[in-house]
């Protein structure tokens, strides 16, 4: 499918103070973060109509607009995000995406589900069960979806924070992976391993063509000699506080 819209916000000036599951909170450069977001924008834009959502500086984790909404077809499901401190982040993209006709849909109360726990390639979709979702809310997205009966694979999710922390998908339907923080080999057509953890994580730009951190030259090596047309862009200042390229947007594709 071909990437046509990006949805993305502007991080916050105190976004280091965001949540972390699995790693020691470090002194990030605020000037730094905003040049390397707009770097990543600027990349998007080369590829789609790049949809900047209202900022949300009161909300250290706002830049993380991923884990809002999931986008399939021209349905938007939100998400439920586990803390209650991200929650108010959802409104202005509802908003958005609801000014951008698409099918709104929502979770039970219940269940919890992050964008950052959804990996989608083709008819399929592997929800991450993470310290962030759980089966309710893989079973409700699953319903959200039931006109286009998607396969809804639930897959574990143990030493990263989200499934598309360690894993992401490939133009030719295969899996980069790495193996220390991946969920099982089995769960996924195709694995490739990552030399770099970093290196884990892929945004698909269209054709060949994917983005990823410029923290992971050697799997970057590898996939251009694997014949990948690769772009990179530094995510150092993201990469502190657990996040990385996929988790920046919302990418909507025809």
């Amino acid at each position: 499918m071909r990437l046509t819209k990006a949805l993305v916000r502007r991080p916050s000036p105190n976004h280091q103070n965001g949540l972390l599951t699995h790693l020691t909170r470090q002194e990030t450069d605020p000037v730094l973060a905003l040049a390397q977001w707009e770097d990543y924008c600027d990349i998007l834009r080369d590829h789609a109509e790049v949809i900047e959502v209202e900022p949300a500086p009161q909300y250290a984790d706002s830049v993380y607009i991923e884990d809002t909404a999931v986008v399939y077809g021209n349905t938007a499901v939100m998400t439920r995000l586990r803390y209650p401190s991200r929650q108010p982040e959802q409104s202005a993209v509802a908003d958005t995406l609801t000014h951008m006709g698409m099918d709104m849909k929502g979770l039970a109360d219940w269940a919890y589900l992050e964008g950052g726990d959804v990996l989608k390639f083709g008819d399929t979709i592997w929800v991450g069960l993470s310290t962030r979702s759980d089966t309710d809310g893989a079973t409700w997205l699953g319903k959200a979806l039931a006109g286009y009966a998607p396969t809804i694979i639930p897959v574990p999710v143990q030493h990263a924070l989200h499934l598309k922390s360690a894993i992401t998908a490939l133009p030719d339907g295969s899996f980069l992976a790495h193996p220390d923080y991946a969920p099982p080999e089995s769960y996924f057509p195709g694995y490739r391993v990552a030399p770099e953890f970093e290196g884990s994580q892929v945004v698909l730009l269209g054709d060949n063509k994917v983005l990823m951190s410029s923290s992971a030259p050697k799997t970057e090596a590898m996939l251009k000699a694997e014949g990948f047309d690769v772009m990179t862009t530094p995510m150092t200042e993201f990469e502190k506080t657990e996040g990385c390229v996929t988790c920046l947007s919302i990418r909507i594709r025809e």
